[in-house]
This record gives structure tokens, sequence and C-alpha cells, in this order.
């Protein structure tokens, strides 16, 4: 398993998007067997998705998440720790022995369930290319040539 967290002097960072270094820890079960600092080339969320999906992280420890890079990390498949502050390591540490730490909170915040909603994306359309299949009104679709 490898935990990621925003690493500023050795602290969580508290703002995801504008952080250029990770902790990166490796672990086997409950004992951590590896740590590195990385850096992340680029900045905003693209650049940090992509970090994430490189390195194959499974957990993300965190301050502050917002909504659309919650959305796109929980569609990667990783882990979310948000709400979090002190050292990095510290929370490794306690992430490892099942110890609960920030603010859960902050995943369920604007969180809006819709069974009419087939990619299930809380109405943030950032994540796909909207809601349903998409049909042009019959004004446009004469002003589109035949290919």
């Amino acid at each position: 398993m490898k935990i990621a967290i925003p690493y500023e002097n050795g602290q969580v960072a508290q703002e995801l998007g504008s952080c250029r270094e990770y902790l990166i820890v490796t672990a086997e079960g409950s004992e951590p067997t590896a740590k590195e600092l990385a850096g992340l080339e680029g900045g905003g969320s693209t650049a940090m998705l992509s970090f994430i999906g490189l390195h194959q992280i499974d957990v993300l420890i965190c301050g502050e998440l917002g909504i659309a890079a919650r959305n796109a990390l929980e569609m990667l498949g990783v882990l979310l720790v948000p709400g979090v502050t002190g050292s990095c390591e510290e929370a490794a540490a306690k992430f490892l022995v099942g110890e609960r730490q920030g603010d859960p909170t902050v995943l369920s915040l604007c969180r809006e369930e819709d069974p009419d909603d087939p990619m299930s994306c809380m109405h943030d359309c950032s994540k796909c290319a909207g809601c349903g299949p998409a049909t042009l009104p019959d004004a446009v679709k004469k002003r589109i040539p035949e290919v």
C-alpha cells in the first residue's frame, strides 16, 4: 500500500492544489517499509491527479479537499483521509495503526444522491460529459452538415 501526504515543512499541507511535495509512505500491513519525499512537476489538480496515478497511490491523507478533486480521486480508487493537520509522519503512523484522524465530514459536504444520475457524479459535470445522453435541438441539427 502507498500513502501520499501533501508535504509542507514536515506538516500536512492544507492546500492540496498548491502543494509541490508529497511524502510517500510504502507499507505492508501496518508496518512502513519505505518513505520518500517526491516533488510534483507542474501545478494544479491535473498535475496532482497525474502524480497520484503514476505513483499508484492507494491512500491520500490531506488537509482541505475540494469537491472536484474528491470526485476525481474517488474515481481513481484512492481512499481519502481529509481534514488532517500536524506532522506528516505522525499522520501516516496513525493511519497505519487504524487511529481516527482528520474530519470525515469533509467527504459528505455537498454530496447529492440522485437516482436519475447514471454516472453518480453528484451533478459535478466537470467529471463527465454531462448527465444522461446528449440530444441536440432540431434547429441545431439543421445547421450541422452531413459528413
